[in-house]
Formats: C-alpha cells, sequence, structure tokens
C-alpha cells in the first residue's frame, strides 16, 4: 500500500469509530423520530403547566371522533376531575377507538395543552395510552 492509501484507511477508522462511539453513548437516548425519550413524564396534577409532559390514571368517560379531521378525543375523569384526551389520527385515533370502551380505566402519557380555553392532553402516539382494566358491557 502506498502511503496516501494509508492515510486513507488510517481516517476511514477513525471516522468510524468516532460514529460508533457517538452511536453508543448518545443513540440510545434518542427514538426513530429524534426526539430525546429522556424526558420525563409528572404525575398529572390541576397544577401541571402547559407544555408539560405528564402521565396518569384515568376511567373512559366517553369517546368520540373530531368532527373533521379524524381525530379521537377521550372524556377521563382523573381524581374527579373531566379532561379531555386528544389523539391526533397519526396517533393511532383509529386503532385505540377499537380497543378502548366507555368505563375503561387507562394509562396516559401526553402532553398539557389547552384547545379553546379547555385543559386537554395531547397523546404523540398509541404506545402513551394503556388498557388498565376493560370493564365489560352490562
Amino acid at each position: 500500500m502506498e502511503k496516501e492509501e494509508k492515510v486513507m484507511v488510517l481516517l476511514l477508522f477513525m471516522t468510524l469509530t468516532s460514529l460508533m462511539t457517538a452511536y453508543l453513548c448518545f443513540g440510545s437516548e434518542l427514538t426513530d423520530s429524534g426526539k430525546e425519550t429522556g424526558e420525563k413524564a409528572n404525575p398529572y396534577t390541576r397544577e401541571s403547566g402547559e407544555g408539560e409532559k405528564v402521565f396518569l390514571e384515568a376511567e373512559v368517560l366517553s369517546k368520540r371522533f373530531t368532527y373533521t379531521g379524524e381525530h379521537l378525543l377521550l372524556q377521563v375523569d382523573c381524581n374527579s376531575e373531566v379532561l379531555s384526551v386528544f389523539i391526533p389520527k397519526t396517533a393511532g385515533a383509529e386503532a385505540l377507538n377499537n380497543s378502548i370502551q366507555k368505563g375503561d380505566f387507562i394509562s396516559i402519557t401526553g402532553t398539557v395543552s389547552e384547545y379553546e380555553g379547555t385543559r386537554e392532553i395531547k397523546v404523540e402516539s398509541k404506545e402513551d395510552i394503556l388498557l388498565r382494566e376493560h370493564r365489560s358491557s352490562e
């Protein structure tokens, strides 16, 4: 091998080593979309601020699709507070509509936001809602 070829191989090796090191150190903190998953969700309280990532367990009081957009809206009872949960179409609204029923107890992770003066929790993906207890219809 000539001197230039040896230099190129060495540079390529150093580049690959640097990329592997960066991936091992920082790659586990990123999701497929590039967002940090290290952001902790706090328990929801009435004092939770807009934009705060929260989690809560609640009973489903009602569900319906929005009039436009095919997004799912849940009304849930969280510690005697009725909250709206907004599930965008792109976050699996249809799949969640099929698996969640009125009376179910669910765990929700989402971001506190406000829509037309009403506080709501916005969900980013269907994995942010987990069924805890399914109530049979009577």
